[in-house]
This record gives structure tokens, C-alpha cells and sequence, in this order.
């Protein structure tokens, strides 16, 4: 059995956005069985763009019940369905966080269309759910609304079910796990609690000391990539033979994750882990007028005292932001010949407030490992001092 999903959101982050509204097809592979849709208050303004993008308004969500009002009804249509979605990372992440800030677990296997498309029909040149419905003769109504495109959906797994001649769903819904190429001395069933949430894992020796740590944004996603293929590197091939388990720490966000195992390496000293380098930064990024009142950018030396807009270990790693800051928002010298001084040094001003923050100390506060629950980081004189947990129905906060 199927459950068919689109969503339409906020926006595309699923940390910060929320979803507007949900289009359910239950489907068991020949015939829709079943349908559902609602509206959803996302409990935060909708924004111009996507209220002209898919016709959802403020007011039409004002009075529609909240995620948490629906989270039973959906926990009960979904159970026991593969969840289908046209580019399903998206939806099922979306999904999967609202169902986090209700501290309720999901996780179901889900095929993505988009993917099982590519591959059953490769000759055609666009993937999009609206160009796909129109080479294959698909009927689409209301598009860009959740039921709407939930149907479309539907009717395309029709026909893929149909053109699947090699059993590339079948292959795709396979328990991957058993395609693994696991340490011979780990448990299997270590395999079975791994969540699919960002946060630290870690590789263990038969006496559970820690060999090995890293980060991830989908734990699950990445021991199953790790073990995906055989190894020939002399060291990694030392590591499997060396693990007995795996565990690992949630930590809600990326950023928390990146620093919770530069942390962890240090105070463990795991012996498949580079030593963790005490770098000092060595290369400032600089802002300075030219002659015709642009300002530029350029990568220096840093000089004692100075106080570059970005600081960095290396010239290559300063360089290689610049680049990224010139290219990605149009700010090449070639576009001085298209701005004024004026416009272009607006424009580079609002880009790098993106990157400079302007408080030397303050507390950096993201989502959480679930419910209430949001991460702190604490910055005192431009300074990383320590980050913790603060649950927003308690009033202390725990820093490591």
C-alpha cells in the first residue's frame, strides 16, 4: 500500500518553514483506495510569493487546524504505506519535522518518483511532475495545490508500476541493509535504531572504546552510504575489522553536530580520527574603496590587531570563499560596468551582513533534537565559548 503526499509550505527549509497544506493519496498499486486533504495554520505568515504560487492566503489558513490537531489522523493514514512523493526528500522531511516538535518518532520507508522515473523512463529530458504528466498523456488539475498535485502523483506511479519491466521498485523498496558490506563483528539489529536525524555517531572496538567519530545530518542514511561498498584503503579496511558497534548522540542541527565532533575528537583521541589541529587563522578577507567608489574585496596576510570582515586557517580556504561571494551573487568586476558605486556597494553590504555578524557577544539560537527543545550557542568577544540545550518550558540552560 501506497500513501501518495504533497505538501505546500512556507518555504523550503524544513527547520524554519511550515507546512500550509496536505494532499494524501492511499493507493495500493493499481487503484486509489482512499484520499485526504487539509489545509494547515502554519502558526507564522505566508509570504507574498507563496501565497501568489499556490493562491494560499493568511486567511484562508487562519481558522484550519494546526499540525498537532491532524498529527493522529495522519500517524493512523500513513502506518504500515510507503510514503510516495515527486522529489520526496523534500516533502518527507517536512513531514518529519513537524512531527519532531511534537516529540513523536516517524520514520517509513519512501520512494521518490522524481528518481524512479529517471531511471524507468530515461529518455525523457525533463522530470518535473508537470512535464512528466504531459509526455505521458497524464490529466492534471489544480497544480501547485497539495491535492492536486498529490493526484498527478498518483496517476504517474500508475504508470511507472506499469513500465517497471525490471522490478526497479521492487529493488528500490528492498531492505538495503542485507546489500550492505558490514563488519563482520557487528550487530545487526545496531543497524535497526538508527534514527534518520543529524548528529554525531560513533564506531566502537570490542571493548566499547570509541574508534572512529563523525558527523551527519541523516545518521541512517550515512552508516548505509559508509557500508555501501567494499574498501581497498588500507586504513579503512583496518577500521572494519575493528568495530563491534555503533551508537551514536542526536543533536538536532548541523551546525551543533559540526561542533559537538570537533569536541569529541579532541577529548577522545579516536584512533581513526586526523588529531584535531590547533589552527590560528592566518588570512583575513578585506573591504576597500578603489579609486572609482566601489568597494572591493581581497583576500591579506593578517597583520597583529587587524580586523578583517572573515577570518581564516588558510589563503586557499579565503580565496575560495571570495570566489564563492563574487560568483554566486553577481558581484564579479564585470558588474561594475552595470551598477553605479552606489548600488553595487549596497548590494555587497546586504551579502556580507549575511556572512558578519555585527555583535561580538551573543547567544546563536537554532532548533533543537525535538519539541520545544532549541539548540544555544554561546559567542563572547567574537569567540565560540560552549553550546548546550535550553527547553523553552524550563528556565536553565545545559552547556558543553
Amino acid at each position: 500500500m501506497f500513501a501518495i503526499i504533497d505538501l505546500e509550505t512556507t518555504g523550503g527549509n524544513h527547520n524554519s518553514e511550515r507546512i500550509i497544506e496536505i494532499g494524501i493519496v492511499l493507493h495500493d498499486g493499481k487503484n486509489k483506495t482512499g484520499e485526504y486533504t487539509t489545509l494547515i495554520n502554519p502558526e507564522k505568515e505566508i509570504g507574498g510569493f507563496i501565497s501568489t504560487f499556490t493562491g494560499i492566503t493568511n486567511s484562508m489558513v487562519r481558522t484550519a487546524p494546526k499540525f498537532e490537531d491532524v498529527a493522529e489522523t495522519l500517524l493512523e493514514l500513513l502506518e504500515g504505506k510507503i510514503f510516495v512523493a515527486h522529489n520526496a526528500k523534500f516533502d518527507y522531511n517536512f513531514i518529519k519535522s513537524e512531527f519532531r516538535r511534537l516529540n513523536i518518532p516517524f520514520t517509513q520507508k519512501n520512494i521518490c518518483t522524481v528518481q524512479l522515473s529517471r531511471k524507468i523512463f530515461p529518455h525523457i529530458k525533463s522530470h518535473s511532475l508537470g512535464n512528466l504528466c504531459r509526455d505521458l498523456g497524464l490529466p492534471v488539475d489544480n497544480r501547485h495545490r497539495a491535492f492536486g498535485d498529490a493526484a498527478a502523483t498518483a496517476l504517474l506511479l500508475e504508470k511507472l508500476i506499469e513500465a517497471d519491466k525490471n522490478n526497479l521498485l521492487k529493488e528500490m523498496l528492498d531492505d538495503d541493509g542485507t546489500k550492505l558490506y558490514l563488519p563482520k563483528n557487528l550487530n545487526k539489529n545496531a543497524l535497526q535504531i538508527l534514527p534518520e536525524e543529524v548528529g554525531v555517531l560513533y564506531f566502537h572496538d570490542k571493548d566499547g572504546n570509541v574508534l572512529f567519530i563523525d558527523k551527519s545530518k541523516n545518521i541512517r542514511e550515512y552508516i548505509h552510504h559508509y557500508f555501501s561498498k567494499k574498501t581497498s584503503d588500507k586504513q579503512k579496511l583496518q577500521l572494519h575489522e575493528a568495530i563491534y558497534d555503533i551508537s551514536f548522540m542526536l543533536t538536532g542541527n548541523e551546525l551543533i553536530a559540526g561542533l559537538t565532533e570537533s569536541q569529541e575528537v579532541r577529548k577522545l583521541k579516536p584512533v581513526f580520527n586526523k588529531p584535531s589541529s590547533n589552527f590560528t587563522y592566518k588570512f583575513g578577507l578585506f573591504s576597500e574603496t578603489d579609486m572609482y567608489g566601489f568597494q572591493k574585496l581581497m583576500v591579506k596576510m593578517l597583520e597583529e590587531d587587524e580586523n578583517p570582515l572573515l577570518k581564516f586557517s588558510s589563503k586557499f580556504k579565503a580565496e575560495k570563499m571570495l570566489h564563492s561571494i563574487l560568483t554566486s551573487f553577481k558581484l564579479e568586476p564585470t558588474f561594475k560596468k552595470i551598477d553605479n558605486a552606489l548600488q553595487y556597494n549596497s548590494r555587497l553590504h546586504n551579502v556580507l551582513s549575511r556572512y558578519v555578524y555585527p555583535y561580538k557577544n551573543c547567544f546563536i539560537i537554532d532548533v533543537g533534537r525535538g519539541g520545544s527543545e532549541r539548540s544555544v550557542i554561546q559567542i563572547e568577544n567574537n569567540e565560540y565559548k560552549g553550546h548546550g540545550f535550553l527547553n523553552l518550558h524550563i528556565s536553565t540552560i545545559q552547556m558543553s
